[in-house]
């Protein structure tokens, strides 16, 4: 009988699901309650979830920042070939000077996705080597499970890419999220998180749908001002990572232990 946002965030903490853990309801509830609340009072909100001393979830998964710190988003077009083609490796990362820069590493090809993974590893190793601390956070399992993907497809980079798994350097910032902050936005994505740290986004391309259209369109046309959109747009990316992390660890208990 709970048919709406409105019942669900309303039904009494004591009300019981056949086949619910009390647990997933309470969850539920709470989300919906948020909702509820933004949708009330025009505004957002969010509150922070607390899990028990020592137990590694939420806020404990972040490690202590650093200046080598990288944060990495990926574009691919699933309708290319048989396997799809990750076409754009981009990284938004401090210079020498302290400065912020952005990076991309282009492959429109089987064998140029290849070339711009190895050349992107090996930016990150030696990246690694001059930052031992340094960390890679990204958004979502995307990047994790395309990464892995590429090593085995072009049987290259194994162990190097081992290494920063077995050193848990890939720092899933959504997973932080999702369990360190309860929001009263419509989902978890980054394009609606963002709404807490940053203004609106302009540009063409919003989406990763629409880098999909648009990579079609490069493809069918060659018009390299197409590519140009993407490629903003995956800075824009890679740069909310980053104010997101700031304002993570904003966010964060100042006498949790790293």
């Amino acid at each position: 009988g709970v048919t709406t946002l409105e019942k669900l965030a309303k039904l009494k903490p004591t009300k019981k699901i056949r086949s619910l853990p009390e647990q997933s309801l309470t969850k539920l509830r709470e989300q919906a309650a948020m909702q509820l609340l933004g949708r009330e009072t025009g505004r957002l909100h969010h509150r922070l979830i607390e899990h028990p001393a020592g137990e590694p979830r939420g806020f404990a998964q972040l490690p202590p920042p650093d200046a080598g710190d990288v944060y990495f988003d990926m574009e691919g077009d699933p309708l290319h070939g048989d396997d799809g083609l990750e076409y754009l490796f981009g990284v938004h990362y401090r210079d020498g000077k302290g400065a912020f820069k952005f990076t991309p590493f282009w492959g429109h090809t089987r064998l140029a996705e290849k070339q711009a993974f190895e050349r992107f590893m090996d930016w990150l190793d030696q990246r690694r080597r001059k930052h031992p601390g340094l960390h890679v956070y990204h958004y979502a399992a995307y990047e994790d499970t395309a990464l892995k993907k590429l090593s085995s497809r072009h049987a290259t980079r194994e162990a190097l890419l081992d290494t920063f798994l077995r050193e848990r350097r890939l720092v899933d910032l959504y997973k932080v999220v999702r369990e360190s902050i309860r929001a009263s936005t419509p989902s978890y994505s980054i394009k609606d998180i963002e709404k807490f740290y940053r203004e609106a986004r302009e540009g063409d391309v919003q989406t990763a749908g629409a880098s999909i259209v648009y990579y079609e369109r490069y493809l069918e046309t060659g018009d390299e001002s197409l590519l140009e959109k993407i490629e903003r747009y995956n800075e824009d990316d890679v740069v909310s990572l980053r104010l997101l992390h700031e304002w993570l660890l904003a966010q964060r208990p100042a006498e949790m232990p790293w």
